[in-house]
């Protein structure tokens, strides 16, 4: 199972080290980043007061908040402080319904979130003590148990300040499963045990939905350099980029990679500039804090890369400490 493991993770054939490359000049993009935009520490977000749809719900405001703040932070982004995000809430629900945020001065924040619990909700199943018989033939009891299953829903809008421009929505859902022994029938607990499994059930939901937010609110990263393999030129190829550890680069992660085109549309006359998919690659074992190498074999994506196309990472389900084998999160 560990030869499997190791294998999901690092490639049949390993990466391409390095020392086994060459430096390889190749055209730069014609919308290359700017000085600032290399040194940006990410998007600047407002992480709004989290709302909720029935009191009973406010005492969990706090671990949804802190969960969330994190899960941003770790990708790279900058939380506006907290007390000032408390402050402006009420401008940014007026923002909702004008479609403008009114607040003057420098721009405090590119991005605003804006979170909701919509559901919490528990149930519970008694279990009676059952006589029962291993393969060997020995008697044993199971105990009467409880069994409970918790389930949570949050809505979250992302909004760009101060166009208040719509990024998307999304739904969060997610549920928790646990059992208890105990012989009363009516499965009471107290108020501590609810919280703790209905707490559980909003962690869950964080955890299986928010990688969809962090990859659309991903901070920029860039292509800063091209090196081929010595032996396979323009055939195997790292990609030295701007994704660091502060941005989540993990060895095995993979990234999207983007041509930055400008949009003029023929009738309102306005420009706009975009991120076009070009394809993908993954991140090798060489990171440190102010980049990394992305490993690409595809000789039509090799072709097209320019020193200053962008580069995302593409987040899955799984935790920052953790990797996916086999659709499971493993540490």
């Amino acid at each position: 199972m560990s030869m499997v493991i190791a294998i999901a993770l690092t490639g049949c054939g390993g990466y391409l080290p390095v020392k086994d490359t060459q430096y390889v000049s190749i055209p730069v993009a014609e919308l290359a980043p700017t000085q600032d935009m290399l040194q940006s520490s990410g998007a600047k977000i407002i992480l709004s007061p989290i709302e909720y749809s029935d009191k009973n719900d406010r005492v969990f405001v706090d671990s949804v908040y802190d969960d969330l703040s994190q899960r941003l932070l770790k990708s790279g982004n900058v939380l506006v402080d907290r007390k000032l995000a408390n402050k402006l809430k009420n401008e940014l629900l007026a923002a909702e319904q004008s479609g403008r945020f009114q607040t003057s001065g420098p721009a405090v924040a590119d991005i605003a979130m804006m979170t909701k619990i919509v559901s919490l909700s528990y149930s519970s199943t008694y279990h009676k003590r059952k006589k029962k018989k291993d393969s060997k033939g020995n008697t044993y009891y199971r105990d009467a148990y409880c069994s409970f299953r918790s389930k949570a829903k949050l809505n979250v809008r992302a909004y760009k300040i101060p166009s208040m421009e719509l990024v998307n929505t999304y739904e969060y859902e997610g549920s928790y499963k646990t059992s208890i022994d105990m012989r009363n029938s009516r499965c009471s607990i107290s108020g501590h045990t609810t919280y703790n499994i209905l707490n559980a059930a909003l962690a869950k939901a964080i955890k299986s939905d928010s990688h969809r937010t962090l990859n659309d609110i991903a901070p920029e990263s860039y292509v800063l350099e091209r090196y081929d393999d010595k032996s396979n030129l323009g055939e195997k190829v790292l990609y030295r980029t701007t994704i660091g550890t502060r941005q989540g680069a993990v060895e095995g992660a993979e990234v999207n990679i983007y041509h930055k085109v400008k949009r003029k549309n023929p009738l309102t006359k306005t420009t706009r500039i975009e991120n076009i998919l070009i394809g993908e690659g993954e991140i090798t074992s060489e990171i440190d804090e102010t980049g990394s190498y992305v490993y690409i074999d595809d000789e039509a994506l090799i072709s097209s890369i320019k020193i200053g196309d962008v580069v995302k990472l593409n987040r899955g389900k799984c935790g920052f400490d953790e990797y996916q084998v086999f659709g499971v999160c493993i540490k």
